[in-house]
């Protein structure tokens, strides 16, 4: 008698403890949180049954104008992609004190991203211009007298936009990067590095904006 009574208890434990967990459509009373049973899965810039506040019907909220991600800040380049921006590079934007001509790293980043157009040593003579010449630029190389007195912020600039039939490297480049490879281009050029004095204010103000 005992043991049935044992087996009747615990069936009814297991049934009210159960019962907690049975659905109950989106009855609030059978159940504390609907969405826990009845997962969503959102989509960030598409969910027009939800949220109908938010524009587009979009799950999250767009960032405030301005706001910057985390970590991102040196991403930020204050000049425009304009003829005014790429002439206004020329001496607002200069390399950050650390990065010179000899830095391994801006050579294995340039044989990645710029040798198959400009070559191994700078001439133009990657496999695509190989091919399609006619993307090659006016200068037949980097000891042309253009490249050698350009300044590194322009090229800086030309990294960031692109420029004529080179396009962007910003996705694949972070700044400090981008300094690099044209500490390199500069050093095949067989120009003097250019370095920012630290005693300069107004040098380390640009160089914090342009970083």
């Amino acid at each position: 008698m005992t043991n049935k009574l044992n087996i009747v208890w615990a069936s009814l434990a297991v049934l009210i403890a159960s019962s907690g967990c049975v659905s109950r459509g989106n009855d609030p009373g059978w159940e504390y949180a609907p969405d826990m049973y009845y997962s969503k899965g959102y989509e960030p810039y598409n969910q027009a049954d939800s949220f109908s506040l938010n524009p587009y019907g979009m799950s999250m909220r767009e960032p405030v104008a301005g706001s910057i991600a985390l970590g991102k800040s040196g991403h930020i380049y204050p000049l425009a992609n304009s003829g005014e921006g790429y002439e206004a590079s020329a001496t607002q934007i200069v390399a950050p004190n650390g990065i010179d001509q000899i830095d391994t790293r801006g050579k294995y980043l340039y044989n990645i991203y710029c040798a198959a157009c400009h070559g191994v040593e700078g001439k133009n003579d990657g496999k695509v211009f190989q091919r399609v010449s006619t993307l090659k630029p006016a200068w037949k190389g980097y000891t042309d007298d253009y490249i050698k007195n350009l300044e590194e912020g322009k090229i800086y600039h030309t990294l960031t936009y692109g420029k004529n039939n080179m396009g962007s490297h910003a996705s694949v480049l972070e700044p400090t990067d981008r300094w690099r490879v044209v500490k390199y281009v500069k050093l095949l050029s067989g120009a003097a590095s250019v370095s920012v004095p630290t005693t300069d204010s107004a040098a380390v103000a640009s160089n914090n904006m342009s970083n």
